[in-house]
């Protein structure tokens, strides 16, 4: 059954998000990428736990209840974050609608094949607060690609993916304020991916 996850109450939100990692681990979400899937479930698993823990903290200790209602705020956070990278992966693919039906995510219309286009004019900017800003052009229908921003710290460092979004900025926090930072972009559609950006440096302190 299609649900909107974003408008569950606690209790079954733990259910859709478990259900969401048993679909990914268990080979039902047909056209995505297994290591894809996998890296997804395993993402899903701790914070699913440490929600599911924080509701029952919340209902057993009443004395504290302010704070664990708090803290399972931004776990909720946290899940609906990360189920809505799983979604987003399985629309950038064109997963089919067996694989939205396996998860419990409604089925987006379909158009054309996307063929995903080259990210450009990316920036980064450091900022004194531990946050780095970053801007890029995504030359791209909204909507129709998920993009993916690396980043490795120090010019000899390894590269890693840090964000996926639909949006064309970001925020990296937390940063350490003086380091040296470097980022790169690509779009990923169906089973198209573009190439990476230009690169931008957020440089540390001399």
């Amino acid at each position: 059954m299609n649900m909107d996850y974003r408008k569950l109450n606690d209790a079954d939100l733990v259910d859709f998000s478990k259900n969401v990692k048993t679909s990914l681990t268990g080979g039902l979400v047909v056209g995505l990428d297994a290591h894809i899937a996998a890296d997804l479930a395993t993402a899903l698993d701790p914070v699913n736990t440490s929600y599911e823990s924080s509701i029952e903290m919340g209902v057993q200790r009443t004395a504290v209840k302010q704070t664990a209602i708090a803290d399972k705020q931004i776990l909720r956070d946290d899940v609906l974050v990360r189920l809505a990278k799983v979604r987003n992966y399985l629309v950038a693919a064109e997963c089919p609608k067996t694989a939205f039906e396996a998860c419990g995510f409604t089925y987006p219309k379909t158009g054309a094949k996307v063929i995903a286009s080259d990210p450009t004019n990316l920036t980064a900017t450091g900022a004194s607060n531990g946050v780095n800003q970053i801007r890029f052009s995504g030359n791209n229908r909204p909507g129709s690609v998920v993009y993916e921003i690396w980043r490795r710290q120090g010019d000899e460092g390894g590269w890693g993916i840090i964000i996926t979004t639909k949006r064309q900025l970001a925020k990296d926090t937390p940063v350490t304020p003086g380091q040296y930072y470097e980022y790169k972009v690509r779009a990923v559609a169906a089973r198209s991916v573009s190439n990476f950006s230009n690169s931008a440096v957020v440089y540390g302190a001399p």
